[in-house]
C-alpha cells in the first residue's frame, strides 16, 4: 500500500464492483431468460409493485448473474489499457470546440491500439466525426520495416504521470529499469516523496 498505483487501483476496483452491481440489475434477469436458467415473465412495470399483482415464485439466484463479473473486468481493462487519445482532423478548416473535443477524447481505434508507444510517433491519426473513419499519415519518412509508433497520451500531460502509465498501459515511459526495483527502491514515480520544511 501506500503507493500512487495502489491508490489508483483500489480506486478502480470500487468503479468496476459498482459497475458490476448496476449491470446485472439492468441485465441480470435478461442474462438469466436468455440462457433458460429462469422463465420468462409478463412485465408490468411500475404496476408490478401493486400487492393485487401476483409475484413470481421463481428463485433468482443470488449475486450477479455467473460471468457478468469477469465480462466487466475483461471490458474496463480492454478500454484502460488500449484506449488512448484520438488525434486532430486536420482535413477539416473549420472544426467547432465541440468537434475538436471529442476528438480529444480518449477512443478504442482497432489496430491502432496494436502498435507501441513513442513520445514522439511516426504516425498521426485522426477519426472523422462525420463518418469515423480513421485516416493514418506518416509525421516523417519512414524506412521500409520501421516500426510504427503512435502516442498514446503525451508524456507531459499532467493528467497521466508516468506512475498512471504504468498503471494503464503496463508501462513507465523511458524507463529500462525492471518495474520491480523501481518498487522496492521506493521509486518517487510510484511513492510520494517527503520533503522536510
Amino acid at each position: 500500500g501506500g503507493s500512487f498505483c495502489y491508490n489508483e487501483a483500489t480506486e478502480l476496483r470500487s468503479e468496476v464492483g459498482l459497475a458490476i452491481k448496476v449491470l446485472d440489475a439492468v441485465v441480470g434477469r435478461s442474462i438469466l431468460v436468455a440462457r433458460g436458467e429462469i422463465e420468462a415473465q409478463q412485465d408490468n412495470g411500475f404496476f408490478s409493485n401493486l400487492p393485487w399483482i401476483p409475484k413470481s415464485n421463481q428463485k433468482i439466484p443470488e449475486g450477479p448473474v455467473k460471468g457478468l463479473p469477469q465480462a466487466i473486468k475483461g471490458a474496463f481493462v480492454s478500454i484502460l489499457s488500449r484506449a488512448f487519445q484520438d488525434g486532430i482532423d486536420d482535413t477539416d478548416d473549420n472544426p467547432n470546440d465541440n468537434e475538436q473535443q471529442q476528438q480529444q477524447e480518449e477512443k478504442l481505434v482497432p489496430v491502432l491500439d496494436m502498435l507501441q508507444h513513442s513520445d514522439e510517433p511516426n504516425i498521426r491519426h485522426a477519426m472523422r466525426i462525420g463518418d469515423g473513419t480513421v485516416e493514418v499519415r506518416a509525421k516523417r519518412d519512414i524506412a521500409a520495416g520501421e516500426e510504427l509508433l503512435n502516442r498514446y497520451r503525451s508524456e507531459e500531460d499532467e493528467n497521466m504521470p508516468y506512475h498512471r502509465f504504468f498503471t494503464r498501459f503496463g508501462f513507465v515511459p523511458g524507463i529500462q529499469e525492471p518495474v520491480e526495483n523501481l518498487l522496492d527502491d521506493k521509486s518517487s514515480i510510484f511513492y510520494p516523496k517527503v520533503v522536510e520544511v
